[in-house]
């Protein structure tokens, strides 16, 4: 078992081994002291894995939801900052489509049928009046109610056309309201569709009966249903434990691309985002069950785009 602290940023080796991920307009870059060694298991199959070492067979501990394991946490939040950042690099082309149920509905699986039904009925509508097909990345989000509703955004290699919310696009749904949003004015899509995925006004989350007493909260600006911009507190991460463990929330159109690391030296890191802007910046220790740090790692990321508008 692996935890992790907080430290200042290190003086890195040119040489040290960075990963970089060029995700449309952001880079993510991760740097590590030491190269990272393969973990000595295998997987045999979904519930089962074998020690390398010693030939001893084990089962895969599994939690009820994804607030059990924060690995799992982060990765399914980082692969969606990957497939928005990398497909959404042009607001202009993209509408960001939310579609939610006037009852409390609470079946996954009859949310995927609808979503289908929906997608099929938009595709006509774009061909009956001249719009080209656009590729999609859909995002199921729980609610505290225990409502599900999804997030889909719509992405075109032109500008993005007119859609009607009232006249078209809520009676093509037909099973609640739904709202369209443009992205003109966030340039770091990726990560603030992941902390809107993520967390939870304090309000709501007060209502879980999983709620801690201890979490803290942050102001953060949002859009009402208005249009208006307010303030509210939310719980960072809050959400998180509404996700039942082992659920695909994400799903995409087979057009959607998705960004593969490359492995390169710091000093390569460096020269790779130097004509970027640097956003966002953390540093931790790997630690060990022993309490020893076993490797440092940075996580920064930087927006090409930013650096464009200066």
């Amino acid at each position: 078992m692996r935890n992790i602290r907080e430290v200042e940023q290190p003086d890195y080796d040119n040489n040290s081994p960075c990963k970089v991920t060029t995700m449309g307009n952001i880079l993510e870059v991760v740097t590590m002291q030491k190269p990272v060694s393969p973990p000595p298991i295998r997987k045999i199959d979904a519930d089962h894995y074998v020690d390398l070492r010693t030939g001893e067979v084990f089962d895969f501990e599994r939690g009820d939801t994804r607030a059990d394991s924060l690995q799992g946490i982060r990765r399914t939040l980082a692969h969606i900052r990957n497939l928005v950042n990398t497909n959404v690099t042009e607001p202009d082309n993209v509408r960001w489509v939310t579609l939610t149920y006037a009852e409390n509905m609470t079946d996954t699986k009859r949310l995927y049928r609808d979503y289908e039904k929906f997608w099929k009925k938009f595709l006509y509508w774009c061909k009956r009046n001249g719009i080209s097909k656009p590729e999609y990345i859909n995002v199921i989000e729980p609610q505290g109610r225990g409502a599900w509703h999804c997030h889909v955004f719509f992405i075109w290699d032109e500008k993005a056309p007119y859609i009607p919310n009232n006249e078209v696009l809520q009676p093509m749904w037909g099973h609640g309201f739904t709202k369209i949003k443009a992205l003109t004015d966030v340039d770091n899509v990726g990560a603030y569709f992941s902390a809107y995925l993520a967390d939870m006004p304090l309000d709501e989350y007060e209502k879980l009966s999983c709620a801690r007493l201890d979490v803290q909260s942050v102001e953060k600006e949002f859009t009402n249903d208005d249009g208006l911009t307010k303030t509210k507190k939310f719980v960072k991460g809050g959400r998180l434990v509404l996700y039942p463990a082992k659920m695909n929330i994400v799903r995409k159109s087979s057009g959607i691309k998705v960004a593969v690391p490359e492995s390169m030296t710091y000093d390569e890191a460096r020269k790779k985002v130097s004509s970027a802007k640097l956003t966002y910046s953390r540093s931790y220790e790997v630690v060990g069950d022993d309490d020893v740090a076993v490797n440092v790692v940075t996580k920064a990321y930087y927006n090409r785009k930013r650096r464009e508008m200066q």
